[in-house]
């Protein structure tokens, strides 16, 4: 079966909803017909595109609406202020090995979206951060691809 302009449409939003993004978009496009190449290399994208539109829009809600609540100003800061100054030494050493790490374990809340919360949240650069995270969706949806297909067993 074929694959029309309704179903890319359809998996590459489901690629960048939180949760679901490449670790349920691969197999479900892969039953619905699409070859697994395809698939991986289309969820894969709208995956990662989802990064740089998270950053966009924390900055922007952060900046024109949170930072005027108080009690919001206040707990965005206290995590800015935790994490800079007691990890510091370990942020700056480990900060794209761990993202990479983080996102490339294909199991739910390591994804996309948690990655570039915590990735704004501890004022990494945004451009490494969307190449990073990039590297750890394309290893996830590698492995989900091959998990997909029977050629890696995720199982003991």
């Amino acid at each position: 079966m074929t694959l029309d302009i309704f179903d890319w449409t359809l998996l590459a939003v489901l690629s960048m909803v939180p949760f679901w993004e490449g670790r349920y978009t691969i197999p479900m496009a892969i039953r619905m017909g699409a070859d697994p190449l395809s698939a991986y290399l289309w969820c894969a994208a709208f995956n990662i595109l989802a990064s740089p539109l998270i950053f966009f829009s924390l900055r922007v809600v952060y900046t024109r609406w949170l930072c005027h609540i108080a009690p919001v100003r206040a707990i965005y800061e206290a995590c800015v202020r935790r994490v800079s100054s007691e990890n510091s030494k370990v942020l700056e050493r480990w900060q794209e090995l761990g993202l990479i790490v983080f996102v490339a374990i294909p199991v739910p809340v390591t994804g996309v979206w948690t990655a570039t919360l915590l990735s704004w949240l501890f004022q990494l650069d945004e451009r490494k951060s969307i190449l990073v995270i990039g590297t750890g969706v394309l290893i996830a949806c590698a492995i989900t691809t091959l998990a997909t297909l029977g050629v890696l067993s995720i199982y003991a």
